[in-house]
């Protein structure tokens, strides 16, 4: 069988293709380990100096600007075919009046509201703001004490401020802006990139457009994304696993969605249970166990992983909800799924549960609830720390604080958040990233080639992929 691996871009004027392609060098073409270099290479049958790879037609996105990229077998598994969810076409238009109102919303807001680590850059936000305003406004003054170069420096300084939000702010931070914001002007957009998003990922699980089943051609897909392609893609796999939760059949034996619901229930010290070796490694170790039987049971839902790259969900109280308050209120009532899964009580088994039953009695079938994904769907988070707002990535940090399980004033999180950018060691304590690490999640340093040490990210990256398939 084969796997399936998705890539979700982030914000800006992305070219199609471009991201997928540098992505399946680093994870791919370059990875010496994959296949033994004893293997001839199958595209020349010469010596091999990297892994061979082949663009064909992507019938599933529906565009004839994207390709899948096929390669080749892995010893004990079948090929690995990438694809590109590409969204960034259905953001064009994007005006100041799109921007303007989040960017009201990011300013004026109480302090108390700002994300522990966001503070400097709000500040420097409102500072930048102020200033530009004020020069503006002075320019125009009239007054016999000004020189010609007053007018003629407002009226520069104002088409360099122009250039700048056409350039960066509407084309890049305008994405963000349409996206997370669910006004009026928006609602369309997003619901758009949903749907495509959704329909891509149920057209790889077998699911035909008019909801029909029919057998897959992987056996395992993996959803990696970057920037705010990670909102995007977070958002596509809860509508994609709320719309399949419908079709699942539960059997009357599952042990292993019980043992996850113990397992979840002695993480966060609930209903009597007690912790008992409670460890990230463990949690999921269950998910893959729970991911067997649930396919097991006829589910089409094959995706094993969510990879996030500089994801600015870590910031989800500022961008997804009023305040962290409305962000957890939001969980507890499923709109945004938590790893672990959101627990309910159920007044049969005196005991909360992340599913449901469909008969009357204790013992009877249960169902996963529409936002339990991540009880079956393993999340790496990746991110590269941020010092003085540029160094590092100001974006990107922990989701374990935002997504986590959190019942009665104690929290699990089953989310692998991983530091890169720099390697975290003794030896590189306090060392200060490189300057914006935003885009350099899968980027080598210059010069580097095959048979050289791999940075210490990009291995993070592959083994986040697992593409040898080691369980």
């Amino acid at each position: 069988m084969k796997q399936a691996v998705v890539v979700i871009h982030g914000m800006g004027e992305q070219i199609p293709m471009d991201t997928i392609m540098s992505f399946t060098e680093a994870a791919w073409v370059t990875d010496n380990t994959l296949i033994g270099a004893g293997r001839p290479d199958s595209s020349t049958g010469k010596a091999r100096t990297s892994n061979a790879i082949w663009f064909k037609p992507d019938e599933q996105s529906h565009s004839f600007e994207l390709r899948r990229i096929a390669t080749e077998s892995v010893p004990g598994h079948g090929s690995t075919h990438f694809y590109e969810f590409y969204w960034a076409n259905l953001m064009e238009g994007t005006t100041f009046e799109h921007f303007g109102a989040w960017l009201k919303d990011l300013l004026l807001r109480s302090p108390r509201r700002v994300p522990q680590g966001l503070g400097w850059a709000w500040c420097m936000l409102w500072l930048v703001t102020i200033v530009a305003g004020l020069a503006f406004v002075l320019s125009l003054i009239p007054s016999e004490d000004k020189a010609w170069y007053w007018y003629v420096s407002g009226g520069l300084g104002s088409m360099v401020l122009a250039y700048l939000v056409n350039t960066y702010l509407l084309k890049y931070f305008g994405d963000v802006a349409r996206y997370v914001k669910a006004s009026p002007p928006n609602v369309a957009r997003r619901q758009e990139i949903r749907e495509k998003g959704v329909a891509l990922l149920q057209g790889l699980m077998g699911i035909d457009p008019d909801g029909s089943m029919k057998a897959s051609q992987y056996d395992r897909i993996v959803v990696v994304a970057h920037s705010l392609g990670t909102i995007v893609a977070y958002d596509v796999l809860s509508h994609c696993f709320a719309r399949l939760n419908r079709k699942m059949k539960p059997s009357q034996t599952q042990p292993e969605l019980v043992a996850m619901e113990e397992f979840v229930r002695k993480a966060v010290g609930i209903d009597g249970a007690q912790p008992d070796e409670i460890t990230l490694e463990r949690y999921r170790e269950q998910q893959s166990r729970c991911l067997a039987e649930l396919r097991e049971q006829g589910s089409p839902w094959i995706i094993s992983d969510f990879v996030t790259l500089g994801s600015p969900l870590s910031h989800a109280e500022f961008l997804m909800a009023y305040d962290k308050e409305d962000l957890r209120k939001q969980q507890e009532r499923r709109v945004q799924p938590t790893c672990p899964p959101t627990l309910e009580y159920d007044a049969t088994t005196k005991k909360r549960h992340f599913s449901y039953r469909t008969e009357d009695g204790a013992t009877a079938p249960r169902t996963p609830h529409h936002a339990s994904l991540f009880a079956f769907t393993k999340w790496t988070n990746i991110y590269s720390p941020h010092r003085a707002i540029l160094w590092g990535d100001i974006i990107s940090g922990r989701l374990g604080g935002q997504f986590d399980l959190t019942v009665e004033n104690k929290s699990f999180s089953g989310i692998d958040d991983i530091v890169v950018l720099p390697e975290p060691s003794p030896a590189k304590k306090g060392v200060w990233p490189p300057f914006f690490t935003h885009t350099k999640y899968w980027a080598f340093p210059p010069n580097w080639k095959v048979g050289d040490v791999v940075p210490y990210h990009i291995g993070v990256l592959r083994n986040a992929l697992n593409l040898k398939r080691q369980p």
